[in-house]
């Protein structure tokens, strides 16, 4: 297991993330979950939008178990694809909240800009992730790098391994 570092996200947001969600179609059928690219998008703006304060979560994570989770933010290693959320119902899709995929690509690029104006206006903030706990806006951006990757492998539009993400071992 090797170090996940922010270089390493930071060029992906930079130079990878657009010509990849130009690639999702509204047709594509995932490699694994219930999700369309569709729900995959609303829901990464969701956490985007978490992220940067607008929308409080709860931790789910027994505080006991948050030094070992948060170790996770720091691994190279990938989000499992049996990953349940514990914000989401897992029996059922929330609804479509937008017309179209185009438009959920949108409301995601001002999702992501909001994400990364709060953490430029306020450095030192830290915001609940639901699994991981309080987060900086650096250890965030590791954890929406690997939560992108994860969605947008669903999709087959890229691999983990190509962005230096190893799949956990199983349980």
């Amino acid at each position: 297991m090797q170090e996940l570092t922010l270089a390493q996200a930071n060029g992906f947001f930079e130079n990878q993330l657009d010509g990849l969600l130009k690639k999702l179609t509204p047709d594509l059928q995932p490699l694994w979950g219930q999700m369309s690219p569709q729900h995959a998008i609303e829901h990464l703006s969701l956490i985007f939008r978490a992220s940067a304060g607008k929308w409080p979560v709860p931790v789910a994570t027994p505080a006991e178990k948050l030094p070992k989770y948060r170790m996770f933010v720091y691994s190279n290693m990938a989000i499992s694809r049996n990953f349940k959320n514990a914000l989401m119902d897992p029996e059922k899709l929330p609804p479509l909240k937008f017309p179209d995929l185009e438009t959920a690509i949108g409301v995601f690029w001002k999702s992501w800009a909001e994400f990364q104006e709060f953490f430029t206006q306020n450095p030192e903030a830290v915001t609940n992730h639901v699994t991981f706990g309080p987060l900086s806006g650096n250890e965030w951006r590791l954890s929406h790098f690997k939560h992108v990757v994860h969605h947008l492998a669903q999709f087959g539009v890229t691999t983990l391994e190509s962005h230096g993400l190893e799949m956990p071992p199983p349980r």
